[in-house]
């Protein structure tokens, strides 16, 4: 079993909630003993028959609780102290449910192992003293819904990266206090939150309570509860979740040039008609001619539905290429470990022609298609690979064949019809360059046309009438002017 980063849960404590009184008795006596549990020295003993029956019972009771850390440990190595630790951590979370909204928030700030900060651990983003009994009443009688998140670290990241004390989970919280109150629709500025660090042995964690002033406010789904749990272990894990984002972009780029690569040599290979693949060839031929009758912009998302499917074959037959596959399998690494630091559970990762992070390869497919010369038609290029193909010069076995089994052809007449065949096709070439040199005169002509009538309306024009007003006077002071000047 995979074992997840950080643990984060949120649940919510409905104003006047009541729960079957049997059930809040029994958990409330295991409450009264449950230090004693915590303090006997059992190491690496094996769990007791009690302790089982208490799991089981508890799990029945709280089966989100397998999300748990303490739960993961237990079941990789069932000892006494890690079956000890689970069912201290069960109570604990849900101590609202089997207590109440006062008593939870006591047993928050007061709880053995909460880091105290002056007579109480309770904290939030105020440097004043914190009145524990007026907050817990004030908890208690909130006509509203107050939601509580309980984020969880293993010892050996805790300690490594410094959450160890309450005041780098205070920093933390503060950091994204306003992600928090987005996340459960609640305004920043009617937001309340309290929060308390317990340092336990195995599984260092936060108690958070938030709610609205404003009863009415706030709802919390799943995906805000991802959010929440996303941007805590974004920050506390920012190092490690950068190293492998690094990684993973640089896996990705490989693999899409690897792509650019083979769609280039394919390219390569079609001009100089040495490309052997009859499944790429023609679904390259098939998607030029559904391009080129396709109207709008010639990327994927803009694509009819049987265009895309022509491009999605094109990249399956592209990742059956082993180091394509390979890289493939590495970036899918990549992203199981960073998932890994917000959950145990093992996600599932499409296939690379559905992986959305990939769509660039597919319109790479198709800048590259577009810019190959295929003609039209196809018939210099589409084979029919059901059959074998016959040679250009076939083999004949002389040795058992009868003289009348021989070609009878001259070899006179076969070397005519190779001049013909050549003399026809210098000719061909002759006519295609003379009319491209026409062709690229004209065009010149035109040019030059058009620059000469451009330059003709680019100079300054005169009034006629003003032009002979002008001139008179300059003849009146001296100046000599022929007849045609005269006349303009």
């Amino acid at each position: 079993m995979s074992k997840s980063q950080i643990i984060v849960t949120s649940r919510y404590i409905k104003s006047g909630t009541k729960r079957s009184k049997t059930k809040r008795a029994n958990l409330t006596k295991y409450i009264a003993t449950r230090e004693s549990v915590e303090k006997r020295p059992q190491n690496k003993a094996s769990v007791t028959k009690n302790q089982t029956q208490l799991i089981n019972d508890l799990l029945t009771e709280f089966p989100k609780a397998k999300q748990f850390l303490e739960y993961e440990d237990y079941s990789v190595k069932p000892t006494a102290e890690n079956a000890s630790e689970l069912i201290s951590t069960i109570i604990e979370r849900y101590a609202d449910v089997i207590g109440n909204r006062k008593n939870f928030v006591g047993y928050m700030a007061m709880r053995p192992g909460a880091e105290k900060r002056g007579t109480h651990g309770l904290f939030n983003d105020k440097d004043e003293p914190i009145n524990l009994n007026a907050v817990a009443n004030e908890v208690a009688n909130h006509p509203g819904n107050v939601w509580t998140h309980v984020v969880s670290l293993r010892r050996e990241d805790a300690v490594r990266l410094g959450f160890t004390n309450s005041d780098m989970w205070r920093e933390l919280v503060k950091r994204h206090i306003a992600d928090i109150a987005k996340a459960q629709n609640i305004p920043l500025a009617n937001l309340k939150w309290y929060a308390a660090f317990h340092d336990t042995t195995h599984h260092p964690h936060i108690h958070l309570i938030v709610y609205s002033t404003n009863p009415k406010q706030g709802y919390l789904t799943n995906q805000g509860i991802e959010k929440i749990r996303s941007v805590f272990a974004n920050d506390i894990f920012h190092d490690d979740l950068k190293s492998i984002y690094q990684k993973q972009t640089l896996t990705r780029d490989e693999l899409k040039a690897l792509a650019e690569d083979q769609m280039k040599y394919i390219s390569d290979e079609f001009e100089m008609s040495s490309f052997d693949n009859p499944v790429l060839q023609n679904l390259i031929i098939k998607l030029k001619k559904q391009l080129d009758e396709s109207n709008g912009k010639k990327v994927y998302g803009y694509l009819k539905k049987p265009v895309k499917e022509t491009v999605d074959e094109i990249f399956l037959e592209l990742s059956k290429n082993e180091h394509i596959k390979d890289l493939y399998d590495k970036w899918c690494e990549f992203e199981k470990a960073k998932y890994r630091f917000y959950t145990a559970k093992e996600i599932e990762l499409p296939e690379l022609i559905d992986n959305k992070a990939f769509k660039p390869v597919k319109n790479m497919i198709i800048l590259t298609v577009l810019d190959m010369d295929i003609p039209e038609t196809g018939t210099n290029m589409v084979r029919d690979y059901s059959e074998p193909e016959e040679s250009e010069s076939e083999e004949i076995d002389v040795e058992g064949s009868s003289e009348s089994d021989i070609p009878t052809a001259s070899t006179d007449d076969s070397s005519d019809a190779d001049d013909d065949s050549q003399e026809q096709r210098r000719k061909e070439q002759e006519a295609l360059a003379n009319t491209a040199m026409s062709l690229f005169i004209n065009l010149c002509s035109i040019i030059r046309n058009d620059y000469a009538q451009q330059q003709h309306w680019m100079r300054p024009k005169v009034d006629k009438k003003l032009m002979r007003r002008i001139r008179k006077k300059e003849i009146a002071m001296g100046m000599k002017y022929d007849d045609m000047d005269m006349k303009m």
